[in-house]
């Protein structure tokens, strides 16, 4: 199944940001890929494999934000493994996040807020393209 978190923080990104995913579970993450940042939404069952990622780029010097349930539950231990960690929901945090970032004034901790209404959540399934994910109909 495709990752929906993934596909949010996509559409969240503003357009002049380029965008790359990768899913550890179908393909090799190029680690030696030059990037700037690298984000990881960690489930608690990710935990451990998210961490040796996180823990590779770093040791490349490349920035690392985490997210997910796993850092909303245990923002402490994510912190171990992340310049940044996102608290709750990404729609208010990422793009402030993504600013300072670009204004080399990362945060350690970044607390989103709920949204009430759905209505207005759109996703870029763009990063799935040519990736194999199977079709589910509901």
């Amino acid at each position: 199944m495709e990752p929906l978190p993934a596909a949010r923080i996509a559409a969240l990104t503003p357009s002049d940001v380029e965008v790359r995913f990768y899913d550890d579970r179908m393909e090799r993450i190029p680690l030696d890929e030059p990037t700037d940042l690298v984000a990881i939404s960690v489930e608690t069952y990710t935990a451990m494999r998210s961490y040796q990622i996180a823990s590779e780029y770093r040791n490349r010097r490349v920035p690392v934000v985490m997210g997910g349930f796993h850092a909303t539950l245990c923002p402490d231990e994510v912190a171990r493994y992340a310049e940044a960690v996102v608290v709750g929901e990404a729609d208010t945090a990422w793009p402030l996040l993504i600013d300072d970032f670009q204004h080399g004034k990362l945060k350690k901790v970044y607390h989103g807020k709920s949204e009430t209404s759905l209505s207005n959540i759109h996703f870029d399934r763009s990063i799935f393209r040519d990736k194999r994910y199977l079709p589910i109909g509901l």
